[in-house]
């Protein structure tokens, strides 16, 4: 965690396969929290787990704010915000821990 810029990250799985991308940035982000499901897919081959770590890379821009003009009003928030979005990211991948997803998220 980057205790610097006040980011937390933290992924939550439960029964269903679903997961929780969220983060709080007190400088720009409210506490904020988006659901991947991944149910439906079979993230040990190519295909699914590209399908997944899109769903991902959504949800971490949606959680750290990035594109929205409304939150991002600085080079320097616009940086926190891109920082907040790879640590939600890598962290989301960490912790489901496919060897595929890692993968495309190392390429």
């Amino acid at each position: 965690m980057n205790k610097k810029t006040g980011l937390s990250i933290a992924v939550i799985f439960t029964l269903a396969l679903p997961m929780v991308v969220s983060a709080a940035s007190p400088s720009h982000i409210d506490d904020a929290a988006v659901r991947v499901s991944y149910a439906d897919l079979n993230i040990e081959n190519e295909a699914g787990a590209k399908v997944l770590y899109a769903r991902l890379q959504r949800a971490s821009q949606e959680v750290c704010g990035i594109g929205s003009y409304d939150l991002v009003r600085s080079v320097t928030e616009s940086r926190k915000a891109r920082a907040c979005y790879e640590e939600a990211l890598s962290t989301a991948v960490e912790r489901i821990d496919s060897d595929m997803l890692n993968g495309i998220h190392r390429s």
